[in-house]
């Protein structure tokens, strides 16, 4: 299958919007193979294809930037369906309108559509929030830990028994693991 400008425009806009090669080979008809073997063969195509997905990585931050700091609307819902909203009928005083019973009388709250407009609360993602936190400042926001040991151990000048109570001591602050209890030998970690 030949590579057409065409096809080109068509697969960097797919690869771009959804930051997916599978849906982008769909989108214009080729397989995974075929776009790889581009890549890997049109110099031109590899390019075009790094740029739009950059070009979708970003959106795809922005998007999940949106969401943790946003937040997406949820809709209510109890046993199963939507809560709608609801407000109350008022007069031209201001008081609520009720029926024949005394109860008030609520109108449904209308969307810009016109169709009655669900109850939502806005949640946002604190594990969004922390991802992007980590991507941004890595050095102040990582998960893993350094221990920076200096200094050496001059086993050369210790008696066996020094040497034991050395690596049981380092063993014990978790810096080395332990030898087996019935293994007397320690030539292995010298």
């Amino acid at each position: 299958m030949k590579l057409t400008p065409e096809k080109l425009a068509a697969f960097c806009a797919a690869l771009a919007e959804t930051c997916n090669v599978g849906k982008a080979c769909a989108a214009v008809g080729v397989s995974r193979y075929t776009a790889y073997k581009w890549r890997k063969d049109m110099p031109d195509f590899a390019e075009a294809w790094a740029e739009a997905m950059k070009a979708g990585l970003l959106a795809l931050e922005d998007e999940a930037h949106r969401r943790a700091f946003e937040g997406i609307s949820d809709p209510l819902t109890h046993q199963g369906q939507f809560t709608y909203l609801y407000r109350e009928r008022l007069d031209e005083e201001g008081n609520p309108v009720c029926n024949a019973d005394g109860i008030p009388i609520r109108d449904p709250v209308l969307d810009e559509n016109g169709e009655h407009k669900v109850a939502a609360v806005r949640k946002y993602s604190d594990t969004l929030a922390i991802f992007l936190l980590k991507a941004h400042d890595p050095d102040k926001y990582r998960e893993n830990s350094k221990v920076e040991l200096t200094g050496q151990l001059a086993v050369g000048n210790m008696t066996e028994d020094e040497i034991r109570a050395e690596l049981a001591a380092l063993a014990a602050s978790g810096l080395v693991f332990a030898a087996p209890a019935d293994d007397d030998d320690i030539s292995d970690l010298l």
